[in-house]
């Protein structure tokens, strides 16, 4: 693994860590101002740090008191300043029953290196679905 790599990954990691501390201010603290994120839930589109402050302030309550993010077949791609991360994802944690439990989730994030550190320029988020029914795929990967 290249040094490049070794960062990108620090900084997935620490923004995974802040995900399941539900610490909002350092989710944030590596997103670029003009950000755009494609998500799994409306308003789908979401552009600006300040509106992803607006979302995850409103969807952290939702998540589990305790919960875990299973990541899988990470991989990333860059050069120079540039970089692409993706994986496939879900939460464990959820109640039994819960419509999220068995959901797997496929993310994209695209960061560029400034002044030394890597910042999130945008983001997808999906939901792997069978186009014959229109139902999610539990498990994109197996």
């Amino acid at each position: 693994m290249s040094p490049q790599e070794t960062e990108i990954h620090q900084c997935i990691d620490a923004w995974l860590q802040a995900l399941r501390g539900k610490q909002l201010a350092r989710m944030l603290a590596d997103y670029d101002e003009r950000i755009v994120v494609f998500d799994v839930k409306p308003p789908f589109q979401i552009r600006g740090q300040a509106a992803i402050r607006q979302h995850w302030e409103e969807s952290l309550p939702c998540f589990p008191d305790e919960f875990d993010y299973e990541r899988r077949d990470a991989r990333i791609l860059h050069s120079g300043d540039l970089a692409v991360a993706h994986w496939i994802f879900h939460i464990v944690g959820w109640p039994a029953g819960h419509p999220a439990a068995q959901m797997w989730m496929r993310a994209t994030v695209v960061l560029e290196r400034r002044e030394g550190r890597w910042c999130s320029v945008h983001e997808h988020v999906s939901v792997p679905f069978d186009p014959e029914n229109g139902r999610p795929v539990g498990d994109p990967g197996r």
